[in-house]
C-alpha cells in the first residue's frame, strides 16, 4: 500500500497497490520440459501443442494476484486443430497457384522468350503475394493468439476475452507496416501505439472492459536512439563490405582472378553479416524504446477503477532480452524453462495494479470464446509461451 504525500509529509490519499506473485520452481519446470521434449521427439513434433499447454498450465497456476491463482484452461487438442486450419489456410493457395502455373500452356503465337517472360512475371507476382500474405497472416495470428489465451485464462473462476476481428487487425497491422517502410520506420512509435490500443481496448475480463488511451507521446526520443544506432551499424557494415568486396569483384570481372569456392564462401559470409549487423544493432538499441512503450501502455491502461504501472528501464529490458536470446541460442533451446521463469519473475517485479480491485462486482463475460487454438501462431513459429 502506498500513499501520495504533501510537502509536510501528511498523507493526501491512499491507494492500494497490488503485485503479481510467481512461485514457480526451476526444477519442476525442467522436469515438465524434459518429458515434453521426449514426447515431442517420439511423436515427430505433434505433441508440442500439448507440451506448450502443460507449460502454460504450470506458469499460470504458479502466478497469483490477491492470493488467488490464475488458471489456464486451454487444451492441446484445440491448438492442434488450429494448426491444421493454419496449414490449409497457408498452403492451400500456394498449391493452387503452383498447379495453375504448371498447367498453363503458352498461346500458339507466343515465342519461347515471350512464354518465359510471362512465367517470370507470374512468379514475381506470386512472390509478392506470398510476402504480403505472410505479413498479413502474422498480425492475424497475433490477434487470434491473444484472443485465445485471454479466453482460456481464469481468475476467481472468471475468464477473460477479446472482441473484434483478427482479419481487421491483420489489415490494420499490414497497412501500418507498409507505412513504416515508406517512412524509413520513423512512424513506428505511432504505429505501435495504434495496434496496441486497438487490441487492449477490445480486451475484457469478466463483465468489465479494459480502457486504453495509449498514444505515442514520450516514445520518439528512445526510438530515435535505436534508429540512429541501427543506421550507423548498417552504413558501417555496407562500407566495410564494399571496401573488402569491390577489389575482388573487379578482379573477377576482368578475369584476372577466377572465382574459387573459398572466395564464394567468403562472399556468402559477408552478405549474411551485411544483413545480420543491422538486426543485431537494432535488437540492442531497441531495449530502451521497448521499456518506454511498456511504461506508456501501463500508464494509459485502466480496468474499472484500477490503473496499471511499471517503472521498467531500458537497462532492465536489455538484461532480460539479451541473456534470454543468448541462453536459447547457445543451449539450442534447452534453457527454455529457465528463460520462461526469468520472464515470469520479471513481470512479477515490475507490474503493479493501483486501486481497489472489486472482485465481487465482476461477473462472467458473455463474449464468444474461440473453440480452437492459436494454430496460425504455432504454424508461423512466433511466440514463446
Amino acid at each position: 500500500m502506498t500513499s501520495d504525500q504533501d510537502q509536510d509529509g501528511s498523507a493526501r490519499s491512499t491507494v492500494p497497490v497490488h503485485k503479481l506473485n510467481h512461485d514457480g520452481r526451476g526444477a519442476e519446470l525442467v522436469l515438465i520440459f524434459l518429458v515434453n521434449l521426449a514426447l515431442t521427439i517420439l511423436t515427430l513434433g505433434i505433441y508440442r501443442f500439448w507440451a506448450k499447454t502443460r507449460i502454460r498450465q504450470y506458469v499460470w497456476r504458479h502466478t497469483s494476484l490477491l492470493d488467488e491463482r490464475l488458471e489456464y484452461t486451454g487444451r492441446g487438442l484445440e491448438m492442434f486443430i488450429g494448426f491444421l486450419f493454419a496449414l490449409v489456410l497457408f498452403y492451400g493457395p500456394i498449391i493452387g497457384v503452383y498447379v495453375w502455373l504448371f498447367s498453363v500452356t503458352p498461346s500458339p503465337g507466343d515465342t519461347p522468350a515471350e512464354a518465359q517472360i510471362q512465367t517470370l512475371l507470374i512468379l514475381n507476382i506470386f512472390v509478392l503475394v506470398i510476402i504480403f500474405g505472410a505479413a498479413l497472416l502474422y498480425y492475424v495470428a497475433l490477434f487470434a493468439a491473444y484472443r485465445y489465451r485471454a479466453s482460456r485464462t481464469s481468475w476467481f473462476g472468471i475468464r477473460g476475452g477479446m472482441e473484434g476481428s483478427a482479419w481487421t487487425y491483420g489489415f490494420l497491422g499490414l497497412g501500418l507496416g507498409l507505412l513504416n517502410v515508406m517512412s524509413l520506420f520513423w512512424t513506428k512509435p505511432w504505429a505501435d501505439s495504434v495496434v496496441f490500443k486497438y487490441r487492449l481496448s477490445r480486451s475484457w475480463f469478466g463483465s468489465k472492459k479494459f480502457e486504453s488511451t495509449l498514444d505515442s507521446r514520450g516514445l520518439w526520443s528512445s526510438y530515435a536512439l535505436a534508429w540512429v544506432i541501427t543506421a550507423i551499424a548498417s552504413a558501417s557494415a555496407l562500407w566495410i563490405f564494399l571496401v573488402v568486396a569491390f577489389p575482388v569483384i573487379q578482379q573477377m570481372a576482368t578475369g584476372s582472378r577466377p572465382p574459387s569456392p573459398q572466395i564464394f564462401f567468403q562472399f556468402q559470409i559477408m552478405i549474411i553479416a551485411l544483413f545480420l549487423v543491422p538486426i543485431i544493432a537494432y535488437q540492442l538499441g531497441v531495449c530502451w524504446y521497448k521499456a518506454a512503450l511498456v511504461r506508456n501502455i501501463a500508464r494509459n491502461l485502466s480496468y474499472d477503477s484500477v490503473r496499471f504501472r511499471t517503472e521498467v528501464s531500458g537497462g532492465e529490458v536489455f538484461a532480460l532480452r539479451i541473456p534470454n536470446f543468448l541462453l536459447m541460442m547457445f543451449t539450442l533451446g534447452l534453457a527454455y524453462p529457465y528463460v520462461v521463469l526469468r520472464v515470469a519473475r520479471f513481470i512479477e517485479r515490475h507490474v503493479e495494479f493501483h486501486g481497489d480491485i472489486q472482485t465481487a462486482a465482476i461477473e462472467q463475460n458473455a463474449i464468444d470464446a474461440p473453440w480452437y487454438g492459436e494454430g496460425l501462431m504455432e504454424f508461423l513459429g512466433v511466440g514463446m509461451i
